[in-house]
């Protein structure tokens, strides 16, 4: 396979940076002092990196996944980085660094690992231009670029739109072209010190004096931006399927930044992923993550046929070379959802109106439940499961249990760890307790899975399934 079968955004704890730019996002939301502590003898992983690395194979995962890593601060900060980064090329993942490019020895470390290997890095490279000129790191940076184009690493150059640099755009753009052979690309400055709404364009210039300065660049990822970016967006969205947020420090995994935890991938590790997607229930009005989501991961499987996410990273310079390599290249010339067959109706209907409930509050309709029924009832059916135990006897547990009392399945009893304060028409247990007769267990608190089933597993013999797998 030349594509990725899930880009997995991969956040890591650090929130060090040795620079200090004037429209850095964490500067905005007032942690400057906290995000210039540099501390490497924190631990920042409650999981070793042997036990992560074993935790996201090929197999587990389902395909070759490429690993967009970031830190709060500077990625490559983070003293476990490297061996970070080799595990998963040795599993035969991609991995993308989204960094500063000014620690050497990072990149130099990076550098000496096997040829297939680099081939599989792919460097985002944050220029960050007035930072780097008052630490006359100018040079240096020039030349850890050339580093990694040496090396065969691929890499993209790419400045954040900001006002602080507009009287020196002229000689940003002169030394581009002189070190890199092109001008880099350009992403959107966004002001993230709103809390609510999608938030705007960090600038004080007008709206057509803004798209002036910034479309000289002659960038595709700043073109495409300006045109989706406070598009609406209401189509079924495969993001935690396609793609999703994993949190390094614990395992959590979520299908964008800012929604609810779907599961966990370093709990319970001899066992499969269930990834769930966010279908109709984004909770944000305008998506957030819309460049790659939709270019690369195709989440929403209705996309500009035109756009490729290559054509946001790459460029061609004078000599005929360019940024990407051809590994990378091929690779972003791909959507994900080329490897994922899409739901079946009756699985869309159901992760539609199940997320609808879990994100919204919203319960079906009559004439949706009337056909939520037939759908959960034909397929506990097939599967032999007439008689079900509950876990989670929270609001989706009931929630469930009133659907499969309409479906004529027998719930034999809840679980739940308040089990003694729970008052059901149906009998509660505790966890430890042996299940009665059932022929599956169905778990309602589908995020914790990883550590509830093998508590269940312990003392019981039936199936324990999420929620989520009720349609398969």
């Amino acid at each position: 396979m030349a594509g990725i079968y899930r880009f997995i955004n991969t956040n890591i704890p650090t929130v060090g940076c040795n620079l200090r730019c004037e429209y850095c996002y964490i500067k905005q939301r007032g942690n400057e002092n906290t995000m210039l502590k540099i501390d490497n003898s924190k631990q920042l992983f409650r999981y070793s990196v042997e036990h992560m690395i074993k935790a996201l194979t090929v197999k587990r995962l389902g395909g070759v996944c490429m690993f967009n890593i970031s830190g709060s601060g500077e990625t490559l900060l983070c003293p476990e980085i490297v061996e970070i980064t080799e595990g998963l090329l040795k599993n035969g993942h991609y991995v993308a660094l989204i960094n500063n490019c000014t620690i050497r020895s990072r990149i130099e470390q990076l550098a000496k690992l096997p040829p297939d290997y680099r081939a599989r890095i792919f460097f985002k490279v944050s220029f960050h231009y007035r930072e780097l000129k008052r630490k006359n790191m100018l040079e240096s940076f020039a030349n850890n670029v050339h580093l990694l184009k040496n090396s065969g690493i691929g890499y993209s150059i790419e400045i954040v739109s900001n006002d602080y640099v507009l009287e020196e755009l002229e000689e940003l753009k002169e030394f581009s072209i002189s070190y890199f052979g092109a001008l880099p690309h350009v992403l959107t400055g966004r002001d993230e010190q709103i809390v609510g709404t999608y938030p705007r364009i960090q600038t004080r210039l007008s709206p057509e004096e803004y798209n002036s300065v910034w479309s000289s660049f002659d960038s595709d990822l700043f073109s495409y931006q300006q045109k989706a970016y406070d598009l609406p967006h209401s189509e079924f969205c495969y993001a935690g399927v396609y793609t999703g947020t994993l949190l390094l420090e614990t395992g959590d995994f979520h299908p964008c930044p800012g929604t609810k935890k779907v599961t966990n991938f370093f709990e319970d590790i001899d066992n499969h992923i269930e990834f769930v997607p966010m279908a109709h229930s984004c909770p944000f009005h305008h998506c957030f993550c819309g460049f790659f989501l939709h270019v690369l991961a195709g989440v929403s499987r209705e996309y500009d046929p035109d756009v490729y996410f290559y054509q946001f990273r790459d460029r061609l310079c004078p000599d005929n070379s360019t940024w990407l390599t051809p590994t990378i290249r091929e690779a972003f010339s791909h959507r994900c959802s080329e490897y994922h067959q899409p739901y079946s109706t009756d699985k869309a209907y159901y992760i539609d109106l199940l997320m609808r409930k879990i994100y919204k509050g919203i319960n079906p309709s009559p004439e949706e439940e009337t056909e939520l029924v037939r759908i959960v009832e034909k397929y506990l059916t097939q599967k032999g499961y007439r008689k079900i135990a509950i876990y989670g006897m929270g609001l989706i547990g009931e929630w469930l249990i009133k659907l499969l009392q309409v479906a004529n399945i027998d719930v034999v009893c809840g679980i739940d760890r308040r089990w003694a304060e729970i008052k059901s028409n149906i009998a509660i247990q505790a966890p430890e307790d042996v299940i009665p007769s059932a022929d599956a267990v169905i778990v309602s608190v589908y995020a914790e899975f990883t550590n509830i089933a093998p508590l269940l597993r312990k003392k019981n013999i039936m199936p324990i399934i999420s929620i989520t797998e009720v349609v398969f």
